[in-house]
């Protein structure tokens, strides 16, 4: 017999209603039981797509198959175990505050289902990757969705004697920003962050959500550029050294975001020394290389080898070093040389102001971009090319991912170009990794499983 209440109290079961298509499938099952094919019928999905939904909600107690088939058609029924579902808060709540928090439900799933120690891997971080000491200095900047990190960092960095500076600009600040500050305020902004970058030994630049603002008015561009030349300036005097994270968390309870997440603190609880070694043989395999041609499915191209560095996600010594490590790291940079560029990059995707483009075309001479299309948001690649200012049409680097631990499945756009076998080619800026090119908005088109030969 149904019962008239279940309580919800284990993270597995809250992540299955997580997913639209569960939750919708259990409301109908709580006013009448039904067939996998009428729930096919009335949902519009494949009958194999519900039957596995099905078989996920039956092994978490959700659902239950009823032991007598309906009437003379013998296909199986489901049903909800309840009429009514109830949230035991204690798994979901914010430990001062008393209330239901995604954060702490999504870091429950991780710690309690998946084994994750969160708190392990901000150690790591500051110990293999950039590799502080008691003492040390370290600059944060961050917005809403990366604090998950941020707190297990300066928890971490407490312990260890590791002066922290945090500043915050989430969404909505980021847009004031850009949007109404005046001149006077915008560069006293930058100003106070350049003072504060004149004392530390890291910068670790989490804040993702800039990607997904568009700074338009062009007399706060000409002097985010001049205050930004000011910051590489104090960079390169005061040898600080510079990771960045473009991407970013979420704090949804859908199956795709849960998974996403999963798959970053895994790609962020590497082996830092394996990976830095991989990386760094492989770049010597190619440094002798004079050309690459790079082939798949309607893309041909081939560009001389200006520079290869190794990006494995932490800092180290020696002639492929990145001054600028990314995480997640794992992925080899490559600066193709000046003019030497040729062909055409055909691609099921590009990812510029934090949005998709699909099915783009960018035909290449001579490093420069001279026609483009895209079957979605062509809008967005004429955009990143102006905001380019006058390198916005000139390729800033090739990069091919060698992080083992990055799948492609459901995880940020910006960290897919780390899974090993991947490879993006972006616009941007490499003056920093010792190129030419100065381009003022970073976009990138990634190419998978693609053929690649060193010549």
């Amino acid at each position: 017999m149904i019962r008239n209440l279940q309580l919800i109290k284990n993270h597995s079961q809250l992540k299955e209603l997580g997913s639209y298509l569960k939750y919708s499938i259990l409301k109908e099952l709580i006013k009448a039981p039904a067939t996998c094919q009428q729930l096919a019928t009335l949902f519009d999905h494949s009958k194999q797509k519900i039957h596995y939904n099905l078989s996920q909600m039956v092994s978490e107690g959700l659902l239950e198959i009823v032991d007598e088939p309906f009437g003379s058609n013998r296909e199986v029924y489901y049903r909800a175990t309840a009429r009514s579902y109830v949230l035991d808060f204690a798994i979901g709540l914010d430990p001062n505050e008393r209330i239901l928090d995604n954060r702490a439900i999504i870091g429950g799933i991780l710690e309690q289902e998946h084994r994750i120690s969160l708190e392990n891997i901000a150690a790591k971080l500051l110990d293999q990757s950039l590799k502080l000491k008691k003492g040390n200095r370290l600059l944060i900047t961050t917005g809403k969705f990366n604090l998950p990190l941020v707190e297990k960092l300066l928890l971490e960095a407490g312990r260890r004697g590791i002066a922290t500076t945090l500043i915050y600009q989430d969404l909505e600040q980021i847009k004031a920003k850009y949007e109404s500050y005046s001149l006077a305020a915008f560069q006293a902004d930058y100003e106070e962050f350049n003072r504060q970058l004149k004392g530390t030994d890291v910068f670790l630049n989490l804040n993702g959500e800039s990607r997904t603002v568009e700074l338009r008015d062009p007399e706060k561009l000409v002097l985010r550029n001049r205050m930004l030349e000011k910051g590489r300036q104090i960079i390169q005097a005061k040898k600080i050294r510079i990771a960045i994270m473009p991407g970013l968390l979420n704090d949804t309870l859908s199956d795709k975001a849960i998974e996403s997440e999963l798959q970053f603190w895994r790609a962020l609880d590497i082996d830092y020394p394996k990976l830095s070694k991989q990386t760094i043989e492989m770049c010597q395999k190619f440094i002798d290389k004079a050309y690459v041609d790079l082939e798949s499915k309607g893309t041909t191209l081939r560009f001389e080898i200006s520079r290869i560095l190794a990006e494995s996600g932490s800092f180290g010594s020696g002639q492929f070093q990145s001054p600028v490590i990314n995480l997640p790291g794992g992925e080899i940079l490559i600066i193709p040389k000046p003019e030497s560029m040729n062909g055409t990059i055909s691609a099921d995707r590009a990812f510029a102001f934090g949005e998709e483009i699909l099915n783009p075309v960018i035909e290449i001479k001579n490093n420069e971009i001279f026609n483009f299309s895209a079957e979605k948001n062509e809008r967005l690649l004429a955009k990143a090319i102006a905001a380019g200012g006058i390198d916005g049409r000139k390729v800033a680097l090739i990069c091919l991912g060698t992080n083992e631990n990055i799948r492609m499945g459901d995880i940020d756009h910006a960290l897919k170009h780390k899974s090993s076998g991947f490879l993006s080619v972006y616009w941007g800026e490499n003056r920093s990794l010792g190129g030419s090119v100065l381009g003022n908005q970073e976009w990138f088109i990634q190419v998978e499983n693609p053929g690649i030969n060193f010549i």
